[in-house]
């Protein structure tokens, strides 16, 4: 004879889905993305709290380009140049930083995102070599910075796509019982 059916409840608690933490290599690839955009958000911020200096210059190098725009018009200009070139840096930054969390919880796709957001990283750092940067000879903290943040981007690009990185994603993917979001 068979024992009696259980009763139906709603306090069976749900299966319990496996957590996988990353690799070292994804971990260490987290914290070179996680730098990367802190170094960048400082470079802008020292940038941002140093903009007259900046402004003036672009004014004048516009006037060297061409002398018969109008001052109101050499505002303007220097005005679009440095909010235009701090907005591609800081939309880049914030969206690499939104990214690094996913990322870390092994979504795959993500890695070839931030591929393609580092292709834009590294034209808005050329931008802002362009126009974040004097000729005055001094020893500037800003490309320095956009500089070894981009250095660190490239970095951990290259350790997510490592073959224990890919594995890693492969793994947590394909694995039963695991909750890859």
């Amino acid at each position: 004879m068979r024992p009696p059916r259980p009763e139906m409840s709603d306090t069976t608690p749900p299966p319990v889905l496996l957590t996988r933490s990353p690799t070292g290599t994804v971990r260490l690839a987290g914290w070179l993305w996680f730098s990367s955009v802190a170094l960048g958000l400082a470079a802008v911020v020292l940038r941002v709290l140093d903009r007259e200096g900046q402004l003036s210059y672009l004014q004048e190098t516009a006037a060297e380009v061409d002398a018969t725009i109008p001052a109101a018009d050499l505002e303007t200009v220097a005005l679009i140049a440095f909010w235009g070139t701090v907005g591609a840096l800081l939309i880049v930054f914030l969206s690499e930083a939104i990214l690094v969390r996913p990322f870390r919880l092994g979504l795959g796709w993500t890695r070839w995102v931030l591929t393609v957001l580092l292709v834009v990283n590294l034209g808005a750092t050329l931008l802002a070599s362009a126009f974040l940067t004097d000729d005055s000879g001094t020893l500037q903290p800003t490309p320095v910075l956009l500089s070894v943040q981009a250095l660190l981007a490239v970095a951990a690009l290259i350790l997510s796509f490592l073959p224990t990185s890919s594995r890693w994603f492969r793994d947590v993917r394909t694995a039963p019982g695991v909750d890859p979001s």
